[in-house]
């Protein structure tokens, strides 16, 4: 890598696998520390696993649930218009 005062030339990359093939170029050493860069500058996360996606979704719901709450206790809204249309048939 350049000193940090030393100018640099980097030639145009268009595609990630130009980037990509750059990058593979690189020693080992400074592969690590353009890793390190970017986690930093990308403010990187770890993947999320399918069960803290679920987990998260239903935090969502229960929190979409509580806020349509009207606090009112009795029969669901799914059963009065089920009575109804069994009324009209």
């Amino acid at each position: 890598m350049p000193e940090p005062n030393e100018a640099c030339y980097f030639p145009r990359m268009s595609t990630l696998a130009e980037i990509e093939a750059a990058v593979d170029r690189l020693p080992q050493p400074e592969q690590e520390i353009l890793l390190e860069h970017l986690t930093r500058k990308l403010g990187a996360r770890p993947p999320v696993t399918e069960g803290a996606q679920r987990e998260r979704w239903l935090q969502k719901l229960d929190r979409l649930r509580n806020r349509g709450s009207t606090g009112k206790t009795g029969l669901p809204l799914q059963e009065i218009l089920d009575d109804i249309r069994g009324e009209r048939c």
